[in-house]
């Protein structure tokens, strides 16, 4: 695919647009979604929760001001660029789709802006548009190919069935999936993420789950929290049983340990977090080539911990990954590790940390915001915090 460059005269007039977007980025990106919904198959797409707490919205306006900010220098870029074309690959993004957004996104500058949207900035933002979604149409399209290729691969949804379903405590269940046509699958990196298409019982939606099994050709494991509050993970422990056929999109996701070359790692978790640690923890178990690695654990109990067998197992190799466990009370530790009582303190990973290591984070918003800022504070340069969000569920009607 050949991309035209932008026309001389845009980068000039988008960086004229910038305290425009500081002031009211918000308002366009909440204008031009309210658009989008409009469109069932776009919708189903889009997380509603975050559609409706405001953080798409807020992260969309951030991300097109700096793209106006280093529309010179895209270079600068690239690691949102990357995470861009991640997600999009998982939900399908098609190349048709990418006008519908472009019409969206002018419509709400117009709309906002009012008069001050002079012909020559929609001009100007049309063609610095239509040159991110040449450059991302390219590389999704060569995404799509490469991952098709691999063995195991595949393009677009594949049908694969629950072979079980297995409850890790009171609040997480995993499911182990196959593919309904016995062939191999993808074997995935360590931290990446399935995405599920759900047309069905009321559900139109797409979502992700982090991966939590070690790789394998036969098939991948998910494990879900239940959110009473949630449809979709409500769906999923209600419902979701074995011999149901599910669609799923070939993993995805940048969050693994290629961020950290032969860096040490500490994975810093809580609660559900842990998931697409346990990935990165079993396939090193399984001999899978990783760098020196430590997990520290936070969850409300010791007795609800997920993934019990996996700690014991690490316990036991602790040349392959060290674990320290954290707990509200710091009673009842059952399992052959180190347990503390308490919340995960960026002191004290900072204290149990190599000087040279990367820190990966997952885990609730709050818990991941406290302990990225205190390492920050501590010296540790962003560029070794790496954090892997996780979607909120859509609540269900009140």
């Amino acid at each position: 695919m050949m991309i035209a460059p932008l026309k001389s005269g845009t980068p000039a007039i988008v960086k004229a647009t910038i305290p425009a977007l500081e002031a009211h980025g918000v308002t366009i990106t909440k204008t031009m979604y309210g658009s989008l919904m409009r469109d069932p198959s776009i919708a189903a797409m889009f997380n509603q929760t975050d559609q409706a707490n405001g953080r798409q919205p807020h992260a969309l306006a951030a991300a097109v001001l700096a793209y106006a900010r280093h529309i010179e220098h895209p270079e600068k870029l690239e690691a949102a660029l990357r995470l861009i074309i991640e997600r999009h690959v998982a939900v399908m993004v098609k190349p048709e789709q990418y006008p519908v957004v472009g019409e969206a996104l002018l419509g709400a500058i117009k709309t906002v802006l009012g008069d001050a949207a002079t012909p020559e900035i929609l001009d100007a933002w049309a063609d610095a548009y239509r040159f991110l979604a040449e450059v991302l149409i390219a590389r999704e399209a060569e995404t799509y190919e490469e991952r098709a290729a691999l063995p195991g691969g595949w393009r677009d949804w594949r049908a694969f069935r629950v072979a079980s379903r297995f409850e890790e405590n009171d609040r997480i269940t995993s499911f182990w999936l196959v593919p309904v046509d016995g062939k191999p699958v993808l074997r995935h990196e360590p931290g990446q993420f399935l995405t599920f298409r759900l047309e069905r019982d009321g559900l139109s939606t797409r979502r992700s789950y982090s991966i939590s099994s070690a790789p394998d050709s036969g098939g991948y494991r998910i494990s879900v929290k239940h959110d009473p509050k949630g449809k979709v993970s409500s769906w999923f422990h209600a419902f979701v049983k074995e011999g149901d056929v599910l669609d799923v999109a070939p993993p995805a996701g940048d969050f693994t340990l290629a961020r950290s070359g032969s860096s040490p790692v500490v994975l810093v978790s809580a609660g559900v977090g842990i998931t697409p640690f346990m990935s990165m923890i079993l396939a090193a178990l399984d001999g899978c080539k990783s760098p020196p690695m430590r997990l520290i654990h936070g969850d409300h109990d010791f007795g609800r911990m997920p993934f019990r067998a996996a700690f014991i197992d690490a316990a036991s190799r602790p040349e392959t990954c060290r674990i320290d466990l954290f707990s509200s009370t710091g009673e009842g530790n059952s399992l052959p590790v180190p347990g503390h009582q308490g919340r995960i303190s960026a002191q004290w990973v900072f204290d149990h940390m190599e000087p040279d290591a990367h820190v990966f984070l997952c885990g609730p918003r709050s818990f991941q915001r406290d302990l990225i800022g205190g390492l920050r504070q501590l010296g540790i340069p962003s560029a070794h915090l790496h954090h892997e969000f996780f979607g909120s569920d859509e609540p269900l009607p009140a």
